[in-house]
């Protein structure tokens, strides 16, 4: 049987409607701007290194508390606003 174009009855490839997106991680700057954030984000990442930690949002947390202990928050968030 023959698929018309559009026809999605014999399509096998997973449609991206339905295919869940990972979260988008949040920017160095944005954990800057909101340490309650960067805080939550900061104990999941500690907690399951192995996991989470290779992730987008968990380096750049990690990223944020080190710019934190080198630069104090608002010199930090000044450096990246360059």
């Amino acid at each position: 049987m023959l698929a018309a174009c559009g026809d999605k009855a014999n399509d096998k490839s997973p449609s991206r409607s339905t295919s869940p997106q990972p979260p988008k991680a949040r920017t160095v700057l944005e954990f800057l701007e909101n340490p309650e954030a960067l805080d939550e984000a900061w104990a999941r990442c500690r907690n399951d290194p192995g996991g989470l930690g290779a992730t987008g949002e968990c380096v750049n947390a990690g990223y944020a508390k080190e710019r934190l202990m080198m630069l104090g928050r608002e010199r930090a968030i000044q450096s990246l606003k360059r």
